[in-house]
């Protein structure tokens, strides 16, 4: 009798202290901040999304789930670091006709500013154009060319680099277009015909 006894109360206790163990903390599913693509222009800082938030063709849709961090991320900077006009500029590739790409183009910028309106950029902040297939960043006589052309940039018009990147992680940036740069480097792309 007694050993039962001990035996339920030793079991009592091992369900006891059991039950008041912490359980283990959950993975953490965050991914890390986005690494922007920009640049010092004349004009102020630009931030290219990069070739894997590009648009299909025909499309203004943006891959959200791609575009989403990256966007985060242009926001909370547009927010914290400045307080400058942000362009955003829509680009297209030579697939149909001047007009159509004209509105094309427009529709892009339209959607990286409806994003950014969602994420608390102010209105008044931002400007938006189309260029249509004006300023290729790739020859559109190939699909790999073409898709590079297929792009939004901002630009944070008359800002300077330095402000835009202070206190930030230095892996946060790289160059603009370095993946492109690359490419047409190792003969794998052709540049735009000029």
């Amino acid at each position: 009798m007694k050993i039962t006894h001990r035996l339920l109360t030793a079991a009592a206790l091992t369900l006891v202290v059991s039950a008041c163990t912490t359980p283990p903390a959950p993975v953490s599913t965050v991914s890390p901040p986005a690494v922007l693509p920009v640049a010092q222009l004349e004009r102020g800082v630009q931030i290219v999304l990069p070739d894997t938030v590009l648009f299909e063709t025909g499309k203004a849709d943006i891959h959200s789930g791609q575009a989403q961090a990256y966007l985060e991320r242009i926001a909370y900077l547009l927010i914290t670091k400045t307080e400058k006009i942000v362009s955003v500029e829509g680009h297209t590739d030579n697939v149909g006709s001047t007009s159509y790409n004209q509105k094309l183009s427009e529709q892009r910028a339209l959607a990286v500013k409806k994003v950014l309106l969602d994420l608390k950029v102010p209105e008044q902040r931002i400007v938006t154009l189309g260029y249509a297939y004006q300023h290729p960043v790739a020859s559109n006589a190939t699909e790999e060319g073409r898709k590079f052309n297929r792009r939004t940039e901002l630009i944070v018009l008359d800002e300077k680099l330095e402000n835009m990147t202070r206190g930030e992680a230095a892996n946060s940036f790289e160059a603009a277009f370095s993946r492109l740069k690359g490419l047409i480097e190792q003969g794998l792309l052709q540049a735009p015909d000029k």
